[in-house]
């Protein structure tokens, strides 16, 4: 359930340089976004991670981390699903750069890692590890972590792709994230398995209380003009500075697929853009709530047909989201072909 919301995130990238490509760019998660930066305590200098939160802790061998990018804590509104852990072995600049392409399978950040997703449930780990397994036909074998029965399901060769867990009524799932390229010497089975069984509980904290819908300010009015201008005038590095500067850009096509990126590849999707006759109407008022990806306020642009005929990129409505991050508002998202 990982919403790779380019957003910190609840998983895009910017207008393609290809004239093929989709202009779109959004955010990870099965579903990777940017999403909020999750609740979560960093890791000890030991290596040992705690999810205060979630209730739980883990030691993480060098290189591993806790993703912000990709981790979330949801709010007391989520009745069900509690909130995931991305455990990653790849550098904070690697998995910038890298981002999501959405798609079929796990792509770029979001391949090869490791998720801890917490939801409530009553089911014992051997059952939930059998129906996560494949139904009647799946297999799991028992084991144990933090003290707790648990369940475990291997592929074909034996190695150990899931973990499940049950503790105070919560369950608790420790799952491999492949994808289509090779397996990465950093997630070695027994990396995993050593992970997965260092996981200890805690009591939990309180999860977050939802906050009010927010209001448009002057901020937020200066952020809506400054796009404009921007894109009256074609200025792809001024967009730049006016995107989020942490994690990645989303970007969605209206009931379709989204992906995220970082700032520096939208901008300069956006600049090839531009040099192909690329020219985006923005209509700052009025500044909506509710925008359709994660965010806080979003407003209308209209984008024109561009490219290299006979291969261009037709016309589109497209929704520009914006949000604040660290007491200051970015423009963090975009979604093409929206209904208007």
């Amino acid at each position: 359930m990982l919403i790779v919301v380019a957003a910190c995130g609840q998983a895009a990238v910017g207008p393609s340089p290809s004239p093929s490509s989709s202009v779109a760019v959004t955010s990870p998660t099965p579903t990777p976004t940017p999403s909020p930066a999750p609740t979560t305590a960093p890791p000890s200098t030991a290596g040992r991670f705690a999810n205060a939160v979630l209730g739980y802790t883990a030691t993480l061998p060098p290189p591993w981390r806790v993703s912000a990018c990709l981790s979330r804590v949801e709010s007391t509104t989520e009745q069900t699903y509690l909130g995931q852990d991305v455990l990653t072995w790849h550098s904070v600049a690697e998995e910038q750069d890298l981002g999501v392409s959405g798609g079929t399978g796990p792509t770029g950040a979001f391949a090869w890692v490791i998720t801890i997703q917490v939801q409530v449930s009553t089911q014992s780990a051997s059952d939930f590890a059998i129906a996560r397994a494949g139904g009647s036909g799946g297999k799991s074998d028992p084991d144990t972590i933090g003290g707790r029965p648990a369940g475990r399901v291997a592929d074909s060769a034996g190695n150990a792709i899931a973990y499940y867990v049950a503790n105070g009524g919560r369950m608790y799932s420790i799952e491999l994230t492949p994808s289509g390229d090779p397996r990465p010497v950093q997630l070695s089975p027994a990396t995993f398995d050593a992970i997965a069984h260092s996981v200890s509980f805690t009591t939990p904290m309180a999860r977050p209380t939802p906050t009010a819908d927010p209001v448009p300010t002057a901020a937020v009015e200066s952020l809506a003009d400054a796009v404009a201008a921007a894109f009256a005038a074609s200025d792809a590095d001024r967009l730049h500075d006016l995107m989020t500067p942490v994690c990645w850009f989303n970007s969605g096509v209206n009931q379709s697929e989204g992906s995220a990126a970082s700032r520096d590849k939208v901008a300069a999707g956006l600049r090839t853009s531009f040099s192909q006759g690329l020219k985006v109407t923005v209509e700052p008022r009025p500044i909506m709530t509710k925008p359709p990806m994660p965010g806080s306020f979003w407003i209308w642009s209209t984008w024109s047909e561009y490219g290299v005929p006979p291969r261009t990129t037709p016309k589109s409505n497209v929704q520009l989201v914006f949000d604040q991050i660290d007491g200051r508002w970015y423009w963090i998202g975009a979604l093409f072909n929206a209904t208007r």
